[in-house]
């Protein structure tokens, strides 16, 4: 049997925010798991919809690179002041759910979907998104390698909530989270 190597089309990165979507004249709420390029990873939606291209908009927030700020400053910048980019878009489901009866479709915990046509400052917005969030992992993975002080444990708690991970779990168990996610950027 031949071992292949399968990579992504696009790099991705978690984003653990809410959206917004249309279906049937009414706007639902659910959240994202992670985001690319090319697509999202949907979860928690309240019904998988109808309709084969759903109207979607997103948060995206724009966070600065961890790396370019020093430790006080790093300490002092504040969640709420990070600025955030609305973006809208269509995006069409990739999973297929035929055969499948309304009961099972309730049950359905992550929809995965690529987005159609979408414009070139969106594409941009979500390139920028990835690329800073994956540089700011890195930089949260080497604080834990390096994590001696309580100073440096309360910088991996601050940014680790920064970047959407629970910063009150035990640090080993953060650390095993992020290091998932990072590895998970590129594979499928």
């Amino acid at each position: 049997m031949e071992n292949r190597k399968f990579k992504r089309q696009h790099l991705r990165a978690p984003l653990f925010t809410e959206f917004l979507f249309e279906d049937d004249s009414h706007v639902l709420k659910a959240r994202v798991n992670n985001i690319s390029e090319g697509g999202v990873l949907l979860e928690a939606l309240p019904h998988v919809p109808e309709i084969n291209l759903m109207p979607l908009m997103l948060e995206i927030p724009e966070y600065p690179s961890f790396s370019n700020l020093g430790r006080e400053k790093l300490l002092s910048v504040n969640l709420y002041g990070i600025e955030s980019k609305i973006l809208r878009v269509r995006a069409k489901m990739v999973r297929t759910f035929e055969a499948k009866s309304a009961v099972d479709l309730i049950f359905v915990p992550k929809i995965g979907c690529r987005f159609v046509t979408p414009s070139d400052e969106f594409t941009e917005t979500i390139k920028n998104y990835v690329s800073t969030f994956s540089k700011n992992m890195i930089f949260l993975l080497n604080l834990f390698e390096s994590s001696s002080s309580k100073t440096q444990i309360d910088i991996i708690r601050h940014v680790s909530s920064f970047l959407g991970y629970q910063s009150d779990e035990k640090i080993s168990i953060l650390r095993q989270k992020v290091l998932h996610d990072y590895q998970s950027l590129e594979s499928v």
